[in-house]
């Protein structure tokens, strides 16, 4: 039995490892049954959270493959670990260039 089984509601878990778990009527020899039960189904829960791998930290976080969004825009990659702030620019054909624009940033010029 899985943790994902159980219920929320205490009075709803009526059985554990196939033994009763009514008021007064478990014998006392299941009660070691039981908690090898709650071990094994806690054991299955920590592998199954472990095979998740690591999430992607807030801040710090190295993802390596493609990223995949949703709603607008794409990602924008900088090969250069120097590259921390860089831009997208889209201007207008024959508009100046962008002063001190950051280090790996692009200018996109297009006909009006």
């Amino acid at each position: 039995m899985a943790f994902s089984d159980y219920s929320i509601t205490p009075s709803a878990n009526l059985t554990l490892a196939g033994l009763s778990l009514a008021e007064n009527s478990t014998a006392l020899a299941s009660y070691n049954n039981q908690v090898r039960q709650l071990m094994a189904d806690g054991k299955e829960l920590a592998n199954t959270v472990a095979a998740l791998g690591n999430p992607l930290l807030l801040t710090g976080g190295t993802v390596t493959g493609n990223i995949i969004r949703s709603g607008f825009g794409g990602h924008y990659y900088a090969n250069d670990a120097a590259h921390t702030g860089p831009r997208i620019y889209s201007l207008v054909d024959g508009s100046a260039a962008p002063t001190s624009p950051p280090a790996g940033s692009v200018v996109f010029y297009y006909a009006a």
